[in-house]
Protein backbone atom coordinates (compact mmCIF):
# COMPACT_ATOMS: atom_id res chain seq x y z
CA UNK A 1 0.00 0.00 0.00
CA UNK A 2 3.24 2.47 0.93
CA UNK A 3 4.59 1.84 -2.26
CA UNK A 4 1.70 2.37 -4.52
CA UNK A 5 0.05 5.80 -2.23
CA UNK A 6 3.38 6.67 -2.82
CA UNK A 7 3.34 6.49 -6.77
CA UNK A 8 -0.21 8.09 -7.13
CA UNK A 9 1.21 11.29 -4.94
CA UNK A 10 4.00 11.56 -7.10
CA UNK A 11 2.09 11.28 -10.25
CA UNK A 12 -0.76 13.23 -9.55
CA UNK A 13 1.24 15.52 -6.79
CA UNK A 14 3.96 16.11 -9.70
CA UNK A 15 1.73 16.80 -12.64
CA UNK A 16 -0.36 19.59 -10.32
CA UNK A 17 3.02 20.77 -9.61
CA UNK A 18 4.07 20.92 -12.96
CA UNK A 19 1.04 22.92 -13.85
CA UNK A 20 1.06 25.31 -11.51
CA UNK A 21 4.73 25.70 -12.24
CA UNK A 22 3.93 26.34 -16.31
CA UNK A 23 1.22 28.42 -15.03
CA UNK A 24 4.02 30.92 -13.28
CA UNK A 25 6.46 30.91 -16.08
CA UNK A 26 4.09 31.51 -18.85
CA UNK A 27 0.28 31.48 -17.67
CA UNK A 28 -1.15 32.57 -21.57
CA UNK A 29 0.92 29.45 -22.34
CA UNK A 30 -0.67 27.30 -19.77
CA UNK A 31 -4.10 29.21 -20.62
CA UNK A 32 -3.39 27.49 -24.33
CA UNK A 33 -2.73 23.71 -22.21
CA UNK A 34 -6.19 24.12 -20.81
CA UNK A 35 -4.52 24.26 -17.60
CA UNK A 36 -5.95 27.77 -16.83
CA UNK A 37 -9.23 29.34 -17.54
CA UNK A 38 -9.30 30.87 -21.29
CA UNK A 39 -8.96 34.77 -21.29
CA UNK A 40 -11.97 34.95 -23.53
CA UNK A 41 -14.04 32.98 -21.01
CA UNK A 42 -12.76 34.13 -17.45
CA UNK A 43 -12.76 37.75 -15.97
CA UNK A 44 -9.71 39.36 -15.38
CA UNK A 45 -9.89 39.23 -11.32
CA UNK A 46 -10.48 35.18 -11.77
CA UNK A 47 -7.03 35.38 -14.32
CA UNK A 48 -5.25 37.54 -11.70
CA UNK A 49 -6.06 35.12 -8.90
CA UNK A 50 -5.22 32.51 -10.44
CA UNK A 51 -1.90 33.34 -11.51
CA UNK A 52 -0.88 34.85 -8.04
CA UNK A 53 -2.06 31.47 -6.66
CA UNK A 54 0.38 29.14 -8.92
CA UNK A 55 2.96 31.45 -7.35
CA UNK A 56 2.07 30.25 -3.84
CA UNK A 57 1.38 27.07 -5.01
CA UNK A 58 4.71 26.03 -5.94
CA UNK A 59 5.59 26.68 -2.14
CA UNK A 60 3.07 24.88 -0.74
CA UNK A 61 2.42 22.20 -2.98
CA UNK A 62 5.67 20.65 -3.63
CA UNK A 63 5.32 18.40 -0.53
CA UNK A 64 3.14 15.75 -1.59
CA UNK A 65 5.47 14.43 -4.24
CA UNK A 66 8.39 14.87 -1.92
CA UNK A 67 6.45 12.69 0.20
CA UNK A 68 5.66 10.34 -2.19
CA UNK A 69 9.52 9.92 -3.25
CA UNK A 70 10.08 9.13 0.57
CA UNK A 71 7.12 7.16 0.78
CA UNK A 72 8.99 4.74 -2.24
CA UNK A 73 12.21 5.07 -0.37
CA UNK A 74 10.41 3.85 2.74
CA UNK A 75 12.57 6.77 4.70
CA UNK A 76 12.18 7.43 7.87
CA UNK A 77 10.98 10.93 7.72
CA UNK A 78 7.97 9.56 4.95
CA UNK A 79 4.63 10.10 7.79
CA UNK A 80 5.81 13.59 8.98
CA UNK A 81 6.55 14.72 5.58
CA UNK A 82 3.16 13.32 3.86
CA UNK A 83 1.02 14.76 7.11
CA UNK A 84 2.73 17.72 6.02
CA UNK A 85 1.69 17.74 2.49
CA UNK A 86 -2.11 15.97 3.22
CA UNK A 87 -2.68 18.59 5.28
CA UNK A 88 -2.01 21.09 2.68
CA UNK A 89 -3.45 19.31 -0.24
CA UNK A 90 -6.71 19.24 2.01
CA UNK A 91 -6.89 22.63 2.46
CA UNK A 92 -5.85 23.50 -0.51
CA UNK A 93 -8.60 21.78 -2.25
CA UNK A 94 -11.38 23.38 -0.15
CA UNK A 95 -10.06 26.85 -0.29
CA UNK A 96 -9.55 26.73 -4.56
CA UNK A 97 -13.21 24.83 -4.28
CA UNK A 98 -14.92 27.51 -2.06
CA UNK A 99 -12.90 30.39 -4.11
CA UNK A 100 -14.49 29.06 -7.31
CA UNK A 101 -17.87 28.61 -5.79
CA UNK A 102 -17.55 32.57 -4.51
CA UNK A 103 -16.54 33.68 -8.15
CA UNK A 104 -19.56 31.85 -9.62
CA UNK A 105 -21.93 33.03 -6.68
CA UNK A 106 -20.80 37.07 -7.55
CA UNK A 107 -21.18 36.62 -11.07
CA UNK A 108 -17.47 36.26 -12.39
CA UNK A 109 -17.41 34.61 -15.59
CA UNK A 110 -15.21 31.43 -14.74
CA UNK A 111 -13.82 29.37 -17.94
CA UNK A 112 -16.30 27.21 -19.77
CA UNK A 113 -18.46 24.98 -18.33
CA UNK A 114 -16.09 21.77 -19.25
CA UNK A 115 -13.31 23.51 -17.46
CA UNK A 116 -15.27 24.24 -14.25
CA UNK A 117 -16.06 20.81 -13.96
CA UNK A 118 -12.53 19.19 -14.59
CA UNK A 119 -11.33 21.88 -11.91
CA UNK A 120 -14.06 21.03 -9.48
CA UNK A 121 -13.26 16.74 -10.03
CA UNK A 122 -9.42 17.92 -9.48
CA UNK A 123 -10.23 19.46 -6.23
CA UNK A 124 -12.68 16.31 -5.22
CA UNK A 125 -9.46 14.01 -6.47
CA UNK A 126 -7.27 16.20 -4.30
CA UNK A 127 -8.99 16.11 -1.23
CA UNK A 128 -9.90 12.38 -1.11
CA UNK A 129 -6.09 11.68 -1.95
CA UNK A 130 -5.36 14.08 0.93
CA UNK A 131 -7.45 12.34 3.63
CA UNK A 132 -6.50 9.19 2.50
CA UNK A 133 -2.76 10.21 2.91
CA UNK A 134 -3.40 12.00 6.31
CA UNK A 135 -5.05 8.72 7.78
CA UNK A 136 -2.29 6.63 6.22
CA UNK A 137 0.88 8.94 7.49
CA UNK A 138 -1.10 8.85 11.62
CA UNK A 139 -1.11 4.99 11.40
CA UNK A 140 2.52 5.20 10.16
CA UNK A 141 3.27 7.54 13.27
CA UNK A 142 1.50 5.55 15.38
CA UNK A 143 3.09 1.95 14.38
CA UNK A 144 6.79 3.77 14.07
CA UNK A 145 6.26 4.37 18.33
Amino acid sequence: MQIALGWVMIVFGGTLYLAQLISSVNFSFAQRLGIQEKAEASDPLLQRSEQYTAYWDLISLVWLPAAGVLMVMNHHLWPIISLVGGVIYLDTAGREAVKNLSFRHEGLKMGSVSQQRVFLASYIVMAVIAVVVIVYSISGLYYSL
